[in-house]
């Protein structure tokens, strides 16, 4: 079986001239964590996931700890306290900068791509000792697809309960 087997083949993208809060939005939008970031020729240059994302933020403020806890407060409604407040109102203004950076200064600028015509094992052979969560599918070097883990376990079960 090959990668575009169990590609899919609609693929959200980057625009290498996006921001964070471009990417922000879509995977807001779209319920998703990654994706490729592309040039204007439909070329694979980078991929950007929500984890590059808080990396970035946390080297450049220091805010990591305080973005996993205030995120945590906020989803659980809880009153932040003075030094919360102070904390919350710095990590604000330092999203805000993060925001405005571009997809190419916080994504991976050489992302790990796989052709159409690879073999499914070396797919997974691949998601799994790199621990990407997925992989862009490329032909003649342009994003034609992508594949997740969870591509390759529901195409391992599908088949698995064919020939059980």
């Amino acid at each position: 079986m090959k990668a575009r087997d169990v590609m899919i083949s609609d693929v959200y993208v980057a625009h290498k001239d996006d921001t964070v809060e471009d990417v922000l939005h879509k995977f807001a939008t779209h319920r998703i964590g990654g994706m490729p970031i592309i040039d204007s020729n439909n070329k694979v240059i980078g991929y950007i996931s929500d984890g590059d994302i808080m990396r970035f933020l946390g080297k450049r403020t220091g805010y990591t700890q305080t973005f996993l806890s205030l995120t945590a407060d906020y989803v659980f409604y809880v009153e932040p306290d003075e030094g919360q407040q102070r904390d919350l109102d710095d990590f604000r203004r330092n999203f805000q900068e993060v925001s405005k950076q571009s997809v190419l200064d916080v994504g991976v600028k050489r992302a790990v791509c796989v052709t159409d015509d690879e073999e499914i094992q070396e797919v997974a052979r691949i998601l799994g000792q790199k621990k990407f969560k997925k992989v862009p599918v490329v032909r003649n070097d342009r994003l034609v697809g992508i594949i997740s883990r969870g591509d390759v376990i529901r195409m391992a079960v599908q088949r698995f309960l064919r020939e059980s």
